[in-house]
């Protein structure tokens, strides 16, 4: 066994090749390549190895299918316990954002330490992770008003609802992370429902009401997640009754989640769905397919996932039902692409689509695109096609191959063919021209989604 603090001093480079040559001897070569050749290390000090990691995600990987292999690897190479940090923030290992894991011969269970004790919140949820788009931006703007000034605006209590995946939680801990970064309020106390539920029941078991109501009564933002829960549960609900009151009286800032609008909560005490109302309540739409892409380009750039333009249009309009299924379409793709070894192309990410239980649409001929927007705005097909500068055929033609783009794989030069033999310059001109005119006009933009609403029946 070797002693790495008196073999090889805070040589850290020589340390780690060390664990990966062993590491390499566990896993396929290309899980290997994808998962820890990325790693870089940093330093080796005090038997703490700081590795720089690319992100969350890659910690995320690692921790949930490589934990024990690196463990083994470390354990058979070194015989003595060391310290790994993951260093995410590629500067400085931070409390917020650093892992620490202790190896040695007998297992350990490794905790991340990225959830603050006190507050708990995901430091992974901020403002300017959460892609704004028509569906959300309300709500977005009045969390961020209020994460400015908790306690001082209108909007206490902030209900935010809608259904699942759309971010509710995100929000949400974006507002206490930012409160707590810029030192807006002294306690921030994020938590669901089913936890509350949960501490309330014990302090009654356990005769420690006391120690319940300073937990909950004392914080100056509370973010209760998941109301929705407290349904049926009238102690439950009694208990949050009176904490609603002591806080809201207090001036204290009150959050909460819902996948429902309060008049839809079911045996629910009328005074409380009186008291969800009094400030602002806010609703998260499902993302039409400009947010949908945002999201989906955002998401593989922070894990640093190559995601072809193609493939991420695919996926945006074919997922529309919430954000976590976009999420779980990427990773499906980039675990099928790491473990088995297969490239991230068309195929994988219709073999995603049908992963999540969903039907792949077929794909659409310029011809078919053309003739559902022509019957829509009332535009011959055959003058999308002609040489007409008509103000209503030019727009028609180009929100034909702006569509055309989306919905086929065909080249830019090719989607030009087909409309009466313009080139690829005037295509790239139509789509830009068509994205500008959507940010500007809510009614086009509408319009364009109701076409696509159509093209993708049309498609099934």
């Amino acid at each position: 066994m070797i002693d790495p603090a008196s073999q090889f001093g805070e040589d850290h480079e020589t340390i780690w090749r060390l664990i990966t040559d062993k590491l390499q001897e566990e896993i396929p070569r290309q899980s290997y390549l994808t998962w820890f050749k990325p790693l870089e290390p940093l330093s080796f000090t005090d038997r703490v190895l700081i590795l720089k990691i690319p992100s969350r995600f890659y910690y995320d990987w690692i921790e949930s299918h490589y934990s024990d292999h690196l463990k083994r690897a470390i354990s058979a190479t070194l015989g003595q316990e060391i310290e790994i940090v993951y260093d995410i923030d590629s500067s400085k290992p931070s409390p917020s954002v650093s892992r620490a894991l202790k190896v040695q011969e007998t297992t350990r269970s490794p905790s991340f330490r990225g959830m603050a004790e006190n507050s708990r919140l995901n430091p992974r949820y901020r403002f300017d992770s959460f892609i704004e788009g028509d569906c959300n931006r309300f709500a977005r703007a009045a969390a961020m008003s209020l994460a400015d000034a908790p306690g001082r605006t209108p909007f206490n209590p902030l209900l935010i609802y809608g259904g699942s995946g759309l971010g509710k939680t995100h929000l949400m801990q974006a507002i206490g992370n930012h409160v707590e970064e810029n030192g807006f309020a002294r306690k921030v106390l994020y938590v669901t429902s089913e936890q509350f539920t949960t501490d309330f029941i014990k302090s009654i078991q356990t005769r420690r009401s006391e120690s319940f109501s300073r937990i909950y009564r004392n914080a100056d933002v509370l973010l209760l997640d998941d109301v929705q829960f407290f349904m049926a549960k009238d102690k439950t609900q009694e208990e949050f009754f009176h904490t609603f009151n002591s806080l809201h009286q207090a001036g204290k800032q009150l959050v909460f989640s819902s996948d429902r609008s309060p008049n839809d909560l079911e045996s629910f005490d009328e005074r409380l769905i009186s008291r969800l109302q009094w400030g602002l309540v806010a609703e998260l739409r499902l993302p039409e397919y400009e947010t949908r892409l945002a999201i989906l380009k955002n998401f593989a750039s922070d894990e640093k996932i190559e995601l072809p333009d193609d493939i991420a249009h695919f996926l945006a309009i074919h997922v529309t039902d919430n954000v976590r299924s976009l999420q779980s379409a990427l990773i499906h793709m980039l675990a099928q692409s790491s473990l088995i070894g297969r490239r991230i192309t068309m195929e994988l990410a219709r073999d995603a689509i049908k992963n999540l239980g969903k039907q792949v649409f077929r794909e659409m001929t310029v011809e078919q695109i053309q003739d559902v927007v022509a019957r829509t705005l009332g535009v011959p097909a055959d003058l999308l096609r002609s040489k007409t500068r008509k103000r209503e055929v030019v727009f028609a033609r180009q929100v034909a191959m702006h569509l055309a783009i989306e919905f086929t794989r065909l080249t830019l030069k090719a989607i030009g063919l087909h409309f009466g033999g313009r080139d690829h310059a005037t295509v790239i001109h139509a789509r830009d021209n068509i994205e500008q005119i959507i940010k500007r006009d809510h009614k086009k933009a509408e319009l364009l989604a109701d076409l696509r609403h159509k093209l993708e029946l049309a498609s099934l």
